[in-house]
């Protein structure tokens, strides 16, 4: 049985779809206007691993992700560099495809755009003002009437009370209350942005896009809606009101899950505003050429997705050096399984029967940690358990030898972290290859440099320059590459603190 933490009631509660077997969710995607950055990927990060663990528990998943390409950060963005804002935005959406491609995120049943689903929009609105939910302002914009709505604040804890005594500035004169939001903003100038509606021409709201297309995608009501916590209040609030009184029907969402925030740090873990203005804000571009994307997922996955998420290169790096633990450990397991040198699990050392026990049992554990809320966190305790494990064996000789019947449960394993997690799916040779590219790129340096040098090296070992040899390993050690010399030849790895 799955428990999810819903913010709804503030509780765990059992995971109880609608239709059994199936799974309808729905998580709010980015505004898109710019590139995506590390903070908008800790959401998406967090609901794909929830979308994978989904699928192996047995469910059908209906994953609906939007993409905001009606705003006006996007309109505004537009006028700043003079093209039209959904071709601004359709770019923008290219982009960030290309970037969740590049982290391995797998793509959701359905992607929808907000200009794509006006009429729906349009229809829904007209409803809410059918029902007396809305009104049509002087000024030509819909609001949605806060005080018509008798569970608003239900999801935040927000009494309507409390908004009309927190308004520190005279309430446009257009809205009844403080609390009420924009369902449609009048655009009369046809120069603008805007369709037309039979309450007047103009553009949706930001809450009522969201709702019309999950209502398009996935009904009425449904299972899952998540977001980051920053969603909880006003929009997602806003969904719910606008979404319930449109249909009469109740709950919208059964179960309402929302990611941490991801916050950069400094040395000293303080946190550290990101923003434009400072000139640190971190794109998944920018990250994912300098390492391995699996050591960007292993970063956020090594967190419970409520937890707030610290961010700093230090933490990233941390990430990578336990990456390359974990591809040293496949390559023990692949090694040892494809030599076929076997022996009876009682005949065995401690370690290889170290590593059966605990891989024999890592799947049952994944499942018993995801079951509880998604907790990811305690999934990579086990796996990492587990990798420390084959590598005591991978340095025993002596189980190397006879070991491959107690190293294939830990084959398996890697297989389910891939496809929980994303981590561990690659060839070890392949991401060696990759890591040591992105690392030496990273410092200025180049692959085909320390291939020269360790060819050298290579050549005085052949001619029994000793000496040579040893003055040439030094020299690499002390550039941070570590070399590895067996009889096939020499390889060589750059060392995660270079």
């Amino acid at each position: 049985m799955i428990r999810v933490y819903n913010t709804l009631s503030r509780s765990l509660e059992p995971l109880e779809t609608r239709e059994e077997g199936k799974v309808g969710l729905y998580v709010c995607g980015m505004t898109v206007y710019d590139y995506c950055h590390i903070g908008h990927a800790r959401a998406m990060m967090a609901f794909d691993v929830m979308n994978r663990y989904l699928k192996r528990a047995g469910y059908a998943v209906n994953f609906v992700r939007n993409h905001t390409d009606v705003d006006d950060k996007i309109l505004n963005r537009a006028r700043e560099t003079g093209v039209s804002p959904l071709e601004l935005s359709a770019h923008f959406i290219a982009e960030l495809e290309r970037d969740l491609d590049a982290v391995g995120l797998q793509r959701p049943t359905v992607e929808p755009r907000v200009s794509e689903h006006i009429p729906e929009v349009v229809a829904m609105i007209a409803e809410l003002i059918r029902r007396e939910h809305a009104y049509v302002a002087e000024n030509g914009d819909v609001y949605f009437s806060i005080e018509r709505c008798p569970g608003y604040g239900k999801l935040s804890g927000k009494r309507i009370d409390e908004q009309r005594e927190g308004a520190r500035v005279a309430v446009e004169s257009a809205k009844r209350h403080p609390g009420d939001f924009a369902l449609w903003k009048s655009e009369p100038d046809p120069a603008d942005l805007g369709w037309e509606a039979s309450f007047g021409r103009g553009r949706p709201g930001w809450h009522i896009e969201c709702s019309a297309m999950a209502a398009k995608h996935l009904g009425p009501q449904f299972d899952i809606h998540g977001g980051g916590i920053d969603l909880v209040f006003p929009h997602h609030e806003n969904e719910i009101a606008q979404s319930e009184c449109a249909s009469g029907l109740s709950p919208f969402a059964r179960y309402w899950l929302h990611n941490g925030h991801l916050t950069l740090v400094d040395a000293e873990g303080s946190p550290v505003k990101m923003s434009k203005s400072l000139g640190n804000v971190v794109q998944i571009r920018d990250v994912v050429q300098r390492v391995p994307a699996e050591a960007l997922r292993l970063l956020y996955v090594d967190t419970h997705y409520r937890s707030p998420l610290p961010y700093s290169d230090t933490k990233l790096n941390d990430s990578l050096g336990a990456l390359d633990r974990v591809y040293v450990a496949k390559e023990t397991v692949l090694e040892v399984i494809a030599k076929g040198g076997s022996a009876p699990l009682d005949e065995l050392p401690e370690s290889a029967r170290d590593v059966h026990r605990l891989a024999t049992g890592f799947a049952d554990k994944l499942d018993a940690a995801m079951s509880e809320d998604f907790n990811s966190a305690t999934a990579m305790g086990h796996f990492f358990e587990l990798v420390r494990a084959v590598n005591r064996f991978g340095n025993d000789k002596k189980a190397r030898a006879k070991g491959a019947s107690a190293l294939r449960p830990a084959a398996a394993a890697f297989d389910v972290m891939a496809e929980v997690f994303g981590v561990g799916g690659l060839a070890p040779g392949a991401y060696f290859d990759e890591a040591k590219v992105k690392r030496l790129r990273s410092q200025g340096r180049s692959v085909e440099a320390v291939d020269a040098k360790v060819a050298e090296r290579s050549a005085a070992r052949a001619g029994k320059d000793w000496a040579r040899a040893d003055a040439l390993r030094i020299e690499l050690e002390g550039a941070g590459i570590a070399v590895m010399d067996d009889p096939a030849g020499s390889t060589w790895r750059v060392r995660v603190d270079a």
